[in-house]
């Protein structure tokens, strides 16, 4: 119990007794975690007014404290706690779970059982509404409108492709020069062949033989492998 002022925004009137919220009590909702929630009691009146707040899902909300006094002129906070819940609740977007605060001047009683017989007409009451919300998602560590790679990771992408080719772009011209000489060779080599099979004898002097016919089936692999 504390001095304070009157709720005045977002506050009803329940006999002398503000409440606040007055319509609905909020819960910002995470997993696996406990969420509180307060309404606050405001005393206007001229005199004590007891209290007793109910919940339509006793299992799920602890209320401390549940029944007190709210002395005129001060302020109670009634603590909500919502148990952790470890999965989205089915009713996540339009909750029915309820709160009920009632209210009665104490006259100086002290006997909850009588002050707050069914039926007597001095009670006040006020129904609050249960509504869940997400937590805000944490901040997008790239700026909006940089999603893209920014210009130095692109300058340096752009020299290691270069590093990357450079040598390739060597090999290639080294391997045509080489293809050119053996395709030369080839041709001689097969003059040589076409003289030896006129002349009928495969190991003249002219240097075909059994060496010059793996050669050729070497260069003629290559040949096909790199044109």
């Amino acid at each position: 119990t504390s001095d304070l002022p009157a709720l005045e925004v977002g506050a009803k009137m329940s006999g002398g007794l503000q409440i606040q919220p007055d319509d609905e009590l909020k819960f910002r909702l995470e997993l696996k975690k406990q969420i509180p929630a307060t309404i606050r009691l405001y005393n206007s009146g001229n005199e004590e007014i007891a209290f007793k707040v109910k919940t339509t899902a006793p299992k799920k909300y602890c209320v401390k404290p549940n029944t007190g006094f709210v002395k005129k002129g001060e302020t109670v906070n009634v603590h909500v706690i919502m148990q952790a819940q470890r999965e989205w609740p089915a009713d996540m977007m339009k909750c029915k779970d309820k709160f009920l605060v009632q209210s009665c001047p104490s006259g100086g009683s002290t006997e909850f059982t009588e002050l707050f017989v069914k039926g007597k007409e001095d009670i006040k009451e006020q129904k609050l509404k249960v509504s869940y919300s997400q937590p805000a998602p944490p901040p997008s560590p790239v700026p909006e409108g940089e999603e893209g790679p920014s210009e130095d990771a692109t300058k340096a992408k752009s020299m290691f492709t270069a590093a990357e080719t450079a040598p390739v772009s060597n090999d290639v011209g080294s391997l045509q020069r080489e293809l050119e000489r053996f395709r030369a060779k080839n041709e001689s080599l097969s003059k040589d062949l076409d003289m030896a099979l006129q002349g009928g004898k495969r190991e003249r002097s002219t240097g075909f033989n059994l060496f010059h016919l793996l050669l050729v089936a070497i260069v003629a692999f290559l040949v096909g492998h790199y044109s």
